[in-house]
Parts: C-alpha cells; sequence; structure tokens
C-alpha cells in the first residue's frame, strides 16, 4: 500500500541540521526570499494582536501583501495565526474571526468571496489543496485539515465544532514499530458539493462525497458516497431520507 509521509515532515524538518530561525522560516512563512520573510515578521509581530476598530483597520493593510491573492473587504480578526500565505488565495468579503488559524504548509488554499469563518476556526494544508466555494459559513472552532484535497461547495453551512480531514488515517498493522513511525495511507480526498448543512460536531472522514444538498445530523460520523439531498444521522452515518421526501415517522 502507497504511503504518503505529509503527515511527519514537520517532524523530520526538526531534526534537519538547520539553524532555529531557516527552520521556523520553513514553518512560518514557506521557502521565500529574505525580504518576503521580514515583512511577514513585521506584519504578523506588529498588528496580530492590536484590538478593536484600529486592529482591524490595519490588519487589512499589512496583511494584504503577504498573500498570493487577494480581494476587497477582507477582513483579518486578533490572534490570527497566518502561516504559508503566499500559498493562499482569498475572493472579496471574506470575514476571520478573532484567534483563527490558516496554513497553507506544502499545499494551496483558496477561499471563495463572501466566506465566514468563526473564532478558532482552523484551515491547515499540509499537502494538495483547500478549495471553498462562495459564501461558505464556517462556525466556531471547525477544524479543516488536507493531506491530498478538500473541496467544499458555494453556501455549506458547517456547525460549530465539525472536523473534517482528508488523509491522516494511519497505518498499525506492524506491531514492531511505533504507529507514528510507520506512516500514512494514501488519502482519498472530501468532496462536499454546494448548499450542504452539516451540524453540530459532525467528523468527515477521508474518502467522503457528498452530493449538493445534503443534510448531515449532529455528532455523525460519515465516510463513503451519498447523493444528493440525503439527510445522514449516526456513527456510521447512514440514509435517513432524502429531502423532500415524508418522513413516515
Amino acid at each position: 500500500m502507497n504511503v504518503s509521509r505529509e503527515t511527519y515532515e514537520t517532524r523530520d524538518l526538526l531534526k534537519e541540521k538547520k539553524s532555529p530561525v531557516s527552520k521556523y522560516q520553513e514553518l512560518a512563512s514557506g521557502k521565500v526570499g529574505l525580504l518576503k520573510f521580514i515583512y511577514y515578521e513585521f506584519a504578523i509581530t506588529l498588528f496580530s494582536n492590536i484590538p478593536g476598530a484600529l486592529g482591524y483597520f490595519l490588519r487589512k493593510i499589512f496583511f494584504r501583501p503577504l498573500f498570493k491573492k487577494i480581494g476587497r473587504g477582507v477582513i483579518f480578526g486578533r490572534g490570527m495565526i497566518i502561516r504559508n500565505p503566499w500559498k493562499i488565495e482569498l475572493g472579496d468579503n471574506v470575514f476571520f474571526d478573532d484567534y483563527c488559524m490558516i496554513d497553507a504548509k506544502r499545499g494551496e488554499i483558496k477561499i471563495g468571496p463572501g466566506c465566514l469563518f468563526a473564532r478558532n476556526a482552523t484551515i491547515s494544508c499540509k499537502g494538495g489543496t483547500i478549495e471553498l466555494g462562495e459564501e461558505v459559513n464556517v462556525s466556531a472552532n471547525v477544524t479543516i485539515y488536507s493531506n491530498s484535497r478538500i473541496s467544499i461547495g458555494s453556501k455549506t453551512f458547517i456547525a460549530g465544532h465539525c472536523y473534517i480531514v482528508a488523509g491522516g488515517e494511519h497505518e498499525f498493522e506492524d506491531t514492531s514499530r511505533p504507529i507514528v513511525e510507520q506512516g500514512v495511507r494514501e488519502s482519498r480526498g472530501v468532496i462536499i458539493e454546494d448548499d450542504c448543512w452539516l451540524g453540530a460536531s459532525v467528523t468527515i472522514l477521508d474518502g467522503t462525497k457528498l452530493g449538493k444538498g445534503c443534510v448531515v445530523g449532529a455528532n455523525s460520523l460519515v465516510r463513503g458516497s451519498f447523493e444528493e439531498f440525503s439527510i445522514l444521522v449516526g456513527s456510521p452515518a447512514k440514509l435517513l431520507r432524502k429531502r423532500g421526501e415524508k418522513s413516515g415517522i
């Protein structure tokens, strides 16, 4: 079985014979030139934690040059963690609440116009891509983690404490080695089409595809492919019925 080493690249980097500054630069800002790295440090250090309207205004100005592409009206909350921003594209009127994290690492992140990220939302891409359509609503304490590909369609609503992961499934059959040293399995990615609703604390595992208009009940654990307008509940999640059909209850 093919095994990806993306999960362990950070650990391997820390073992390399590089200066602490070089290691930090690669993790935080990526492999960029010295001037870009200096500007990154300047902007993040001085403006990340300024409170109130002044902070919003200064971040709007000084964070713009960090990104690969950025639209109009983007708002950055206080205390944000921004890593590898030169691999991140933001559409118009994207809003980040306080203490969000967005990290492109060795991948790419594309966020469409009008997306909203509530407090403590985490978007992390260790490899591959994360792509969000227009007006995706990401609630508080949601984690979206990609080791391959995550695609989330427009006007999808993701309730609080959801966890969406593409990749990260560890090998564990070799009992002679610690699980952490056995690598992870090849990822199949996650696709969530337009107008879906994930209830609170839903977990979406690698290899899942949700068709347009799916609804997932709170605390459900989802893996597999489901047709459009499916209503899913349970752990593991199963089809309850299709939207528009009578429930029979």
